[in-house]
C-alpha cells in the first residue's frame, strides 16, 4: 500500500493534495504511510457501499465529453442532423 501511496502522491489528485499537506508537517515517510491509510480506508467505504471512486478535483463530466466529443460530431454529420460546412 505503501508502494501505491507514492504513486498517488505524484499524481494530479486529491490525494496529492492530503499528501502534500501531510509532508509539511509529518516528514515524507509518515506522510506516505498516511496516505497508505486513507487510501485503505477509502477502498473500505468503496467495498461497503459498493460505489466506484470520484475523485473531487477532477472533473469526469468535461473529461467524457472532450473524449466523446469527435466521435459524437462525426455520428451527427453521417445521420445530417449538422451540415458539413459547419465544421469548417
Amino acid at each position: 500500500m505503501c508502494e501505491f501511496a507514492q504513486a498517488a502522491a505524484r499524481t494530479r489528485c486529491a490525494l496529492k493534495a492530503k499528501f502534500d499537506a501531510l509532508a509539511i508537517r509529518k516528514g515524507y515517510k509518515k506522510s506516505v504511510v498516511a496516505l497508505a491509510h486513507k487510501m485503505l480506508r477509502t477502498i473500505y467505504a468503496m467495498l461497503a457501499c459498493g460505489s466506484h471512486y470520484e475523485d473531487k478535483t477532477v472533473d469526469y463530466e468535461a473529461l467524457s465529453v472532450a473524449r466523446n466529443a469527435p466521435r459524437w460530431i462525426k455520428m451527427l454529420r453521417k445521420h445530417g442532423f449538422m451540415a458539413e460546412s459547419a465544421a469548417a
